[in-house]
């Protein structure tokens, strides 16, 4: 399965200024935790290693590339635009679709933070489907359209201790899914930072003023509306994951944030459509995985 060429080499241009980094980007949208403060650009890239199937049906090996557009209106709303790109590679299974799959969405965000509270509703409305489908704005259906939502509040108890709570909507778990999101921040040191709860734990070290290393574990996943060469066939193509991951963070620039991870996406799942039609479930090993990324602020 070979990448569409010209996405491949617009992405590798951009890369190349970035290869020595590693980026902990994900094949979700996440609009569920707090958006990335500041109007920027970021790009990233994120590798997997190869992954056999349970049964011995073959193997696969994964790729995501992540753009990012916002900006930050006065701290109270911010817009963008942003695309997921995930290149899914199969030997051992005919797949109906070609296995490249995009996600386009455009998040709003409207932020309120009164003293020691907060607020925040985000909505990202996205097209979600295979390659082929997208180059045939014809063939967009309801089964293409995702709506990704989150509902947060925010407590600052003390310098120390803050919480955060709500409700989100989206596909990190593979197929739309309500859930709800805690989370209990503690500063346990200067350097030292816990968020403990759901569906995101990290933990965070400030090694220097510019540097930041953070231990993360997270739900990965997403889907989309598929179809095979000629379109005569659709189907929905749904992959769930977790991801326990090592990244360090690092500001070199007012202007520009460079990101190193490495990490394993274990309890890797498919639901997915063959090109005889028939519908499978299947799982894969745990695998490494690694990338790369940079981050523009405006």
């Amino acid at each position: 399965m070979r990448i569409d060429t010209h996405l491949y080499h617009s992405w590798l241009a951009i890369l190349c200024l970035c290869l020595s980094c590693v980026s902990n980007s994900l094949a979700s949208v996440d609009i569920c935790q707090e958006p990335t403060a500041g109007s920027h650009l970021s790009i990233a890239y994120q590798k997997h290693e190869k992954s056999s199937f349970e049964r011995g049906l073959g193997e696969t090996r994964q790729e995501n590339y992540e753009f990012d557009l916002q900006f930050d209106l006065n701290n109270k709303w911010a817009i963008g635009a942003g695309h997921r790109y995930t290149i899914l590679n199969v030997d051992g299974l005919e797949l109906q679709t070609n296995g490249h799959l995009h996600t386009f969405f455009a998040p709003l965000h409207r932020l309120s933070q009164p003293e020691g509270k907060g607020f925040r509703f985000s909505i990202a409305p996205a097209i979600s489907a295979s390659s082929n489908v997208m180059k045939d704005p014809g063939e967009y259906s309801a089964g293409a359209l995702q709506l990704l939502v989150a509902l947060v509040w925010s407590r600052q108890v003390s310098a120390q201790l803050g919480f955060r709570y709500g409700i989100c909507g989206d596909h990190r778990f593979g197929s739309y899914r309500i859930y709800p999101l805690f989370s209990i921040d503690r500063q346990l040191h200067p350097d030292w930072k816990m968020e403990l709860g759901f569906p995101i734990t990290q933990l965070s070290y400030r090694i220097s003023k510019n540097l930041v290393s953070s231990l993360r574990v997270a739900p990965d996943g997403n889907e989309w509306y598929v179809g095979d060469k000629d379109l005569q066939k659709k189907s929905k193509l749904v992959y769930e994951a977790y991801v326990l991951e090592w990244a360090f963070d690092w500001r070199a620039h007012e202007h520009l944030s460079l990101t190193a991870s490495v990490g394993i996406q274990f309890d890797n799942r498919y639901e997915l459509t063959l090109i005889d039609d028939s519908r499978d479930k299947v799982s894969s090993e745990s695998v490494t995985r690694i990338g790369a990324a940079l981050a523009w602020y405006f």
